[in-house]
Protein backbone atom coordinates (compact mmCIF):
# COMPACT_ATOMS: atom_id res chain seq x y z
CA UNK A 1 0.00 0.00 0.00
CA UNK A 2 1.20 3.23 -0.83
CA UNK A 3 2.18 5.40 2.32
CA UNK A 4 -0.32 8.52 3.50
CA UNK A 5 1.20 11.53 2.55
CA UNK A 6 1.71 13.88 6.31
CA UNK A 7 1.25 16.83 7.04
CA UNK A 8 -1.57 19.47 7.41
CA UNK A 9 -4.48 19.92 5.09
CA UNK A 10 -4.72 23.66 4.40
CA UNK A 11 -7.89 25.15 5.54
CA UNK A 12 -9.10 27.42 3.53
CA UNK A 13 -11.54 29.73 5.58
CA UNK A 14 -8.68 30.36 7.84
CA UNK A 15 -7.04 31.76 5.04
CA UNK A 16 -9.56 34.57 4.64
CA UNK A 17 -10.46 38.00 5.92
CA UNK A 18 -13.61 39.03 6.52
CA UNK A 19 -14.61 43.12 4.96
CA UNK A 20 -17.47 45.16 4.96
CA UNK A 21 -18.82 46.01 1.58
CA UNK A 22 -19.83 49.57 1.23
CA UNK A 23 -22.41 51.37 -1.80
CA UNK A 24 -20.98 54.82 -3.16
CA UNK A 25 -20.76 58.07 -1.50
CA UNK A 26 -24.02 58.65 -2.73
CA UNK A 27 -25.30 56.05 -0.88
CA UNK A 28 -23.61 57.79 2.07
CA UNK A 29 -21.21 54.56 2.12
CA UNK A 30 -23.83 51.95 3.40
CA UNK A 31 -23.03 49.03 3.74
CA UNK A 32 -24.12 46.16 1.54
CA UNK A 33 -22.06 43.18 2.81
CA UNK A 34 -20.34 41.45 4.56
CA UNK A 35 -18.29 39.02 2.62
CA UNK A 36 -14.96 36.53 3.02
CA UNK A 37 -11.71 37.55 0.54
CA UNK A 38 -8.91 35.47 0.16
CA UNK A 39 -6.38 38.56 -1.74
CA UNK A 40 -7.65 41.93 -2.69
CA UNK A 41 -6.77 41.70 -6.20
CA UNK A 42 -9.45 38.67 -6.67
CA UNK A 43 -11.78 40.64 -4.76
CA UNK A 44 -11.47 43.62 -6.62
CA UNK A 45 -14.22 43.51 -9.59
CA UNK A 46 -16.92 41.45 -7.61
CA UNK A 47 -20.42 42.34 -7.70
CA UNK A 48 -22.72 42.46 -4.88
CA UNK A 49 -26.19 43.51 -5.23
CA UNK A 50 -28.77 44.70 -2.94
CA UNK A 51 -32.15 46.16 -3.71
CA UNK A 52 -33.01 49.97 -3.29
CA UNK A 53 -35.30 49.21 -0.14
CA UNK A 54 -32.29 48.06 1.27
CA UNK A 55 -30.49 51.81 0.90
CA UNK A 56 -33.52 53.76 1.13
CA UNK A 57 -36.18 52.34 2.66
CA UNK A 58 -39.20 54.95 1.77
CA UNK A 59 -41.48 52.72 -0.67
CA UNK A 60 -42.03 49.04 -0.79
CA UNK A 61 -42.01 49.13 -4.09
CA UNK A 62 -38.25 49.72 -3.97
CA UNK A 63 -37.51 46.04 -3.35
CA UNK A 64 -38.48 45.53 -7.35
CA UNK A 65 -35.10 47.75 -8.22
CA UNK A 66 -32.06 45.75 -8.01
CA UNK A 67 -28.58 47.52 -7.87
CA UNK A 68 -25.61 45.99 -8.55
CA UNK A 69 -22.08 47.38 -7.11
CA UNK A 70 -18.83 46.66 -8.49
CA UNK A 71 -15.41 46.71 -5.78
CA UNK A 72 -13.33 48.96 -6.70
CA UNK A 73 -10.88 49.14 -4.09
CA UNK A 74 -10.66 47.61 -0.73
CA UNK A 75 -8.83 48.93 2.37
CA UNK A 76 -8.51 47.36 5.35
CA UNK A 77 -11.44 45.95 6.77
CA UNK A 78 -13.76 47.82 3.83
CA UNK A 79 -14.31 47.62 0.49
CA UNK A 80 -15.45 50.48 -1.87
CA UNK A 81 -17.68 50.24 -4.73
CA UNK A 82 -19.25 52.17 -7.99
CA UNK A 83 -22.65 51.88 -9.47
CA UNK A 84 -22.48 49.50 -12.45
CA UNK A 85 -26.28 48.94 -12.79
CA UNK A 86 -29.25 48.66 -12.24
CA UNK A 87 -33.05 46.58 -12.94
CA UNK A 88 -36.36 46.36 -12.11
CA UNK A 89 -36.80 42.96 -11.40
CA UNK A 90 -38.43 40.76 -14.72
CA UNK A 91 -41.25 39.80 -12.18
CA UNK A 92 -42.22 43.66 -11.79
CA UNK A 93 -41.90 44.50 -15.28
CA UNK A 94 -43.79 40.96 -16.37
CA UNK A 95 -46.74 42.06 -14.24
CA UNK A 96 -47.47 45.40 -16.02
CA UNK A 97 -48.16 43.30 -19.54
CA UNK A 98 -51.76 43.92 -19.98
CA UNK A 99 -53.85 42.27 -23.23
CA UNK A 100 -55.02 45.53 -25.33
CA UNK A 101 -52.43 47.48 -24.38
CA UNK A 102 -48.87 47.98 -26.24
CA UNK A 103 -45.27 47.75 -24.47
CA UNK A 104 -42.48 50.12 -26.03
CA UNK A 105 -38.71 49.37 -25.93
CA UNK A 106 -35.91 51.54 -26.20
CA UNK A 107 -32.66 51.12 -25.62
CA UNK A 108 -29.75 53.47 -26.34
CA UNK A 109 -26.16 54.73 -24.59
CA UNK A 110 -25.71 58.01 -23.11
CA UNK A 111 -22.54 59.55 -21.18
CA UNK A 112 -22.68 61.89 -18.04
CA UNK A 113 -20.72 65.44 -17.88
CA UNK A 114 -17.91 63.37 -16.05
CA UNK A 115 -17.19 60.90 -18.92
CA UNK A 116 -19.33 57.65 -17.49
CA UNK A 117 -21.00 56.03 -20.39
CA UNK A 118 -24.15 54.22 -19.76
CA UNK A 119 -26.98 51.92 -21.57
CA UNK A 120 -30.01 52.64 -20.50
CA UNK A 121 -33.11 50.82 -21.06
CA UNK A 122 -36.68 52.12 -21.33
CA UNK A 123 -39.42 50.74 -21.61
CA UNK A 124 -43.43 52.09 -22.17
CA UNK A 125 -46.77 50.53 -21.18
CA UNK A 126 -49.86 52.30 -22.90
CA UNK A 127 -53.48 52.24 -22.01
CA UNK A 128 -54.45 50.97 -24.98
CA UNK A 129 -52.90 49.13 -28.28
CA UNK A 130 -50.78 51.86 -30.56
CA UNK A 131 -49.35 51.96 -33.98
CA UNK A 132 -45.91 51.94 -35.51
CA UNK A 133 -45.73 55.78 -35.23
CA UNK A 134 -46.95 56.09 -32.06
CA UNK A 135 -44.21 53.89 -30.78
CA UNK A 136 -41.60 55.85 -32.74
CA UNK A 137 -43.07 58.72 -31.39
CA UNK A 138 -42.39 57.88 -28.16
CA UNK A 139 -38.73 56.42 -28.55
CA UNK A 140 -37.93 59.79 -30.15
CA UNK A 141 -39.40 61.82 -26.93
CA UNK A 142 -37.64 59.35 -24.75
CA UNK A 143 -34.27 60.06 -27.01
CA UNK A 144 -34.52 63.86 -26.57
CA UNK A 145 -35.18 63.52 -22.92
CA UNK A 146 -32.03 61.48 -22.29
CA UNK A 147 -29.91 63.09 -25.03
CA UNK A 148 -30.56 66.68 -22.98
CA UNK A 149 -30.23 65.48 -19.23
CA UNK A 150 -27.85 62.93 -19.09
CA UNK A 151 -25.16 64.82 -20.53
CA UNK A 152 -25.66 67.92 -17.79
CA UNK A 153 -25.13 65.17 -14.63
CA UNK A 154 -22.19 63.90 -12.70
CA UNK A 155 -22.16 60.31 -11.78
CA UNK A 156 -23.65 61.23 -8.49
CA UNK A 157 -26.37 63.14 -10.12
CA UNK A 158 -27.17 60.33 -12.71
CA UNK A 159 -27.49 57.36 -10.05
CA UNK A 160 -29.58 59.83 -8.02
CA UNK A 161 -31.81 60.59 -11.47
CA UNK A 162 -31.97 56.71 -12.69
CA UNK A 163 -32.77 54.98 -9.90
CA UNK A 164 -34.99 57.45 -8.32
CA UNK A 165 -38.18 59.12 -9.68
CA UNK A 166 -36.27 62.15 -11.48
CA UNK A 167 -35.85 60.33 -14.92
CA UNK A 168 -38.73 58.92 -15.05
CA UNK A 169 -40.94 61.79 -14.09
CA UNK A 170 -39.01 64.33 -16.99
CA UNK A 171 -40.02 61.10 -19.52
CA UNK A 172 -43.65 60.58 -18.46
CA UNK A 173 -44.26 63.94 -18.52
CA UNK A 174 -43.57 64.47 -22.58
CA UNK A 175 -44.45 60.87 -23.50
CA UNK A 176 -47.76 61.96 -22.05
CA UNK A 177 -48.47 64.65 -24.38
CA UNK A 178 -48.59 61.57 -27.03
CA UNK A 179 -50.73 59.28 -25.62
CA UNK A 180 -51.99 58.09 -22.18
CA UNK A 181 -49.58 55.47 -20.66
CA UNK A 182 -49.72 53.06 -17.58
CA UNK A 183 -46.03 52.95 -17.44
CA UNK A 184 -42.62 54.65 -18.36
CA UNK A 185 -39.41 54.01 -17.06
CA UNK A 186 -35.47 53.44 -17.18
CA UNK A 187 -36.14 49.80 -16.14
CA UNK A 188 -32.26 48.99 -16.37
CA UNK A 189 -28.67 50.64 -16.76
CA UNK A 190 -25.38 49.24 -17.29
CA UNK A 191 -22.13 50.99 -16.88
CA UNK A 192 -19.93 50.55 -20.34
CA UNK A 193 -17.23 52.67 -19.56
CA UNK A 194 -15.78 55.53 -17.57
CA UNK A 195 -13.25 58.06 -18.80
CA UNK A 196 -11.01 59.91 -16.08
CA UNK A 197 -12.67 63.35 -15.58
CA UNK A 198 -9.49 65.18 -17.48
CA UNK A 199 -9.47 63.60 -20.70
CA UNK A 200 -13.36 64.94 -20.69
CA UNK A 201 -12.21 68.29 -20.16
CA UNK A 202 -9.82 68.21 -22.57
CA UNK A 203 -11.96 66.22 -25.23
CA UNK A 204 -14.58 69.25 -24.72
CA UNK A 205 -11.33 71.89 -24.95
CA UNK A 206 -10.46 70.79 -28.38
CA UNK A 207 -14.42 71.00 -29.74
Amino acid sequence: MPAKKSGKVRDKWRDKRWVVVHAPSVFANQPIAYIPVTDEENAVGRVIECTLFDLWHTDPQQHAIKLYFQIERIEGEDAYTYLKGHEYSREFIKSLVRRGSSMVNFIKDYTTADGYTFRIYTVTFTQKKINTSKKHDIRKVIDDVLSMEVPKLNIDQFIQAVVGPKLNADIHHRVKDIINVRFVAVWKSKLLSKKPLIQVQQGQQTK
